[in-house]
């Protein structure tokens, strides 16, 4: 019981290092915001396994960009750094706060720096406003940019309709394409 008692701490620590992009919505312009001190979270060098994480980010207005449900995130920090991979997971991509886009992948990890999302293995997403469907091996959603760049062995499916490549870059919502460089 003292273990579990333990790793919770860190597990939380753990998730707020991975997700240190993630900013709380901005106050009201006529709120004078309130004095923060800068604090830094330090955790030990060390691996780390946390089972049936649920993580997301939101920009500066609130809205959520991504959010990941996974089986387990194995991680590891050293030097003040964390970084890990999150298994079975599924996810959803949005723009504009509402979620567009919906996939399942064996393996992901998101950057909240970047606010980008790499799925790999069997990757399956679907999209939210239409009907299509896309498989690759690999996808990099860039929100910023809303582009997903897919990669190894392609199908995107518009009801009918079957595209194959070895790579493609679609919108977030799968509803434009165009072809990989």
């Amino acid at each position: 019981m003292k273990r579990a008692s333990v790793l919770r701490p860190l597990a939380l620590c753990l998730c707020l290092i991975l997700l240190n992009g993630c900013q709380p919505p901005p106050s009201p312009p006529d709120t004078p915001a309130p004095a923060r001190e800068e604090t830094t979270i330090r955790l030990p060098d060390a691996r780390y396994e946390i089972v049936q994480p649920t993580l997301e980010q939101r920009d500066e207005q609130g809205r959520t960009l991504w959010k990941l449900k996974a089986q387990a995130l194995k991680a590891e920090s050293q030097d003040a750094q964390a970084q890990g991979v999150l298994s079975e997971v599924e996810g959803w991509l949005y723009r504009d706060g509402k979620p567009v886009l919906r996939f399942r992948a064996p393996y992901a990890r998101a950057n909240a720096e970047t606010r980008e999302v790499e799925a790999w293995g069997a990757v399956e997403a679907r999209s939210n406003t239409s009907d299509a469907q896309l498989r690759a091996g690999r996808l990099l959603w860039q929100s910023r940019e809303d582009r997903i760049h897919a990669s190894e062995g392609v199908v995107l499916r518009w009801g009918a309709f079957e595209l194959r490549e070895r790579a493609l870059i679609v919108d977030t919502a799968l509803e434009k394409v165009w072809g990989a460089p």
